[in-house]
């Protein structure tokens, strides 16, 4: 059973937490994973709602892939598995289940304006013309584009955006730079820039 009572009222930092029965022998490491978990959600939850509001336009979709993502990083730590590299294996599950709930609306609601709300990212503090179009240009782009971007700006290691895109190690780089050039050309589009802007991605929260 969830208790899915949040323990932060910012949508980006928001967790839920887990009642499951255990066995008294069980306790200890049960909750040294959820102390585990707990920091690691301090440290990388709101990266990662940020990350799923690239991929979704849906508040609600973006909280639950933190929840699943986290649900799922306990019950890994739970059962004994590699906590080497735990980042990038956080938007490794959160890039699979945004990609989950992405073919499950479009296999089930029909479209119209009213279901495909933007979710609106958070002002930057130099927020001007070129960065809006920049995020705007973003969410334009394909579905595996924003996705490639958005691993990207989080600096994971090809390997690790490999694991997340479900593509080959060896085609990271070509489609990484095919992503980059289609957003540059349509923030050039939207914001009257030459084709040729440079487009920095950097962890800044434009991603």
């Amino acid at each position: 059973m969830r208790d899915r009572g949040r323990v932060a009222q910012n949508p980006s930092q928001t967790i839920w937490r887990c009642v499951i029965p255990v066995a008294a022998d069980q306790m200890d490491t049960r909750m040294h994973a959820s102390r585990a978990a707990q920091d690691l959600f301090e440290q990388h939850g709101a990266a990662v709602y940020r990350f799923a509001t690239v991929l979704l336009r849906h508040h609600q979709d973006a909280e639950d892939v933190v929840q699943e993502t986290f649900l799922k990083l306990l019950q890994h730590l739970v059962g004994g598995g590699s906590t080497s590299n735990l980042r990038g294996w956080l938007f490794t599950v959160a890039a699979h289940a945004a990609r989950d709930r992405q073919r499950r609306r479009a296999r089930w609601i029909p479209w119209a304006p009213v279901h495909d709300p933007r979710v609106a990212p958070p002002e930057l503090p130099d927020e001007d013309g070129q960065l809006r179009a920049a995020r705007e240009a973003l969410q334009r782009l394909p579905d595996r584009d924003r996705l490639l971007l958005a691993l990207r700006a989080q600096e994971l290691s090809y390997r690790d955006i490999a694991a997340a895109a479900r593509i080959r190690p060896s085609s990271v780089g070509r489609l990484l730079a095919r992503a980059l050039d289609r957003w540059g050309q349509e923030c050039g589009r939207a914001a009257r820039l030459g084709s040729g802007q440079n487009v920095k991605t950097e962890r800044h929260g434009l991603i």
